[in-house]
């Protein structure tokens, strides 16, 4: 027990040390607040070769306060998800936080004796009381000294910092006065915004760890490796395969799964400028793809019944998922892998010819043929997912060709005509961009969104090079 809560202590302690940092900062010199951050961690010494054996993962609301923060092994997969919480005025009041083998999350309960005092209670399942850790903070707001106790006390953390406020020390001394997990740093390198970015861990007087860091200030969420919301929204527990956003990108829904055949629908919403939870659609059990409406009030998704799918369309009613329809039993029809243009226009895979993309429209629950979109199909290829643009300036779907790689990837094709009676050129290949699907651009971002069958991955749209 003691040591879960010891490394609650010392993992939670990064989020609160970059508030203090960023607090500090002169205005003059960053304009903006941090918005997520990732930490690597290295076994010591580290090759070209190596790959973290860990990573860390912390959120930042739009003003500047920590949401989350998550550790994940080197597969991606959460071991430790702790989430803050805030009265109505940003005082921290507790947290929720999941542990490894928990599938529920515990409560932890924060409140301030004076300035100088801070007090951590863990609440059993009926909400009492079962450990209590006090901080001592100093002028600067950081716990100096950290006082365990459960029935009697079991000891102290106490933590040293370096002039710039990084950690530089942490160590726990039994009742008994003797020392535990001393552990100390040193920092290699610190930006231009007084932030470190390299750091080494040090135990027994020995080079233990490397923990190579990356800040970021703005609101794209994507880590050095291209992947967006890593650990909320690209998991490594799951494999990603669909999404979609509402119009005002304020929710997003996604099918994740460990089986393509049998996926599961989440929905997150915005909160304060990012992503929160994804949570789980009951309702939708086991599905195969799917994409939530413009203004968030259904969900059209396709369903694997053996061979066979059923097309299906979900809707709100009194907020909640309450509606369903069977529009293959309406429309005659099947399809998949959608992209909703309008609340009534909608372009989707169909099986037809190996697989080709077509127009639709949704009217009174049943959906419609209205173009074959013949230019952008292909008879040996299957093209799918597509995505068009608000302005109908152009088109952007998958292709795969067995044994082609020329056409593999992603193509776009520009309409020639008006938005009114498009005419769509002969596709192009994007050769800047890996294979994957689900293409989306984000016009509040100015990025392009898609995934590679693992993660969501993004990138700048500008890299795209199209021709607008």
């Amino acid at each position: 027990m003691l040591k879960r809560i010891r490394n609650i202590l010392a993992l939670g302690l990064t989020a609160l040390l970059v508030l203090a940092c960023s607090e500090k900062q002169n205005p003059e010199q960053e304009a903006g607040v941090m918005r997520f951050e990732k930490i690597n961690f290295f076994k010591y010494p580290r090759s070209k070769a190596s790959k973290p054996f860990q990573y860390k993962v912390t959120y930042y609301y739009d003003n500047g306060i920590p949401h989350r923060w998550i550790d994940l092994d080197s597969a991606g997969k959460v071991l430790i998800d702790y989430i803050y919480e805030y009265d109505s005025l940003w005082n921290h009041i507790g947290a929720r936080y999941r542990e490894p083998g928990e599938e529920a999350y515990a409560q932890e309960k924060v409140r301030f004796e004076n300035d100088s005092t801070q007090i951590t209670e863990w609440l059993d399942s009926l909400g009492n009381v079962y450990y209590t850790m006090t901080d001592n903070l100093n002028k600067a707001g950081k716990t100096y000294r950290a006082t365990f106790k459960g029935d009697q006390v079991h000891g102290y953390d106490s933590t040293l910092y370096t002039p710039e406020g990084f950690v530089k020390r942490i160590f726990f001394t039994n009742i008994k006065g003797k020392v535990f997990n001393d552990r100390s740093f040193i920092y290699d390198s610190i930006d231009a915004r007084g932030e470190w970015m390299v750091r080494k861990k040090v135990m027994d007087d020995t080079i233990r760890e490397l923990q190579i860091r990356e800040v970021y200030y703005d609101s794209s969420f994507v880590s050095k490796a291209g992947i967006y919301y890593p650990g909320v929204l690209s998991t490594g527990e799951y494999s990603e395969n669909t999404f979609s956003f509402t119009q005002d990108e304020s929710r997003i829904f996604q099918t994740r799964t460990s089986d393509w055949d049998n996926q599961s629908g989440y929905i997150a919403k915005k909160n304060n400028g990012l992503f929160a939870e994804s949570t789980p659609v009951e309702v939708l059990d086991s599905i195969y793809n799917g994409a939530i409406s413009p203004d968030g009030n259904q969900i059209i998704y396709t369903k694997k019944e053996g061979d066979a799918e059923q097309l299906m369309l979900l809707k709100k009613k009194n907020n909640s998922w309450s509606e369903r329809i069977n529009l293959t039993e309406r429309s005659k029809l099947q399809a998949g892998y959608f992209h909703w243009h309008s609340m009534n226009e909608l372009y989707f895979y169909i099986p037809e010819n190996k697989g080709d993309i077509a127009a639709g429209r949704l009217d009174n629950d049943i959906l419609i043929i209205t173009n074959s979109l013949d230019a952008l199909n292909t008879p040996e290829g299957t093209e799918f997912s597509p995505f068009v643009d608000r302005e109908m300036r152009f088109i952007i779907f998958t292709r795969y060709t067995e044994g082609d790689e020329s056409q593999q990837g992603f193509f776009v094709s520009y309409n020639t005509g008006d938005s009114d009676a498009p005419d769509w050129h002969v596709p192009e290949k994007i050769n800047s961009l890996p294979y994957g699907w689900n293409a989306y651009v984000s016009e509040i971002s100015n990025r392009f969104l898609f995934t590679n069958g693992e993660d969501i991955m993004s990138v700048p749209l500008d890299n795209l090079n199209l021709s607008l």
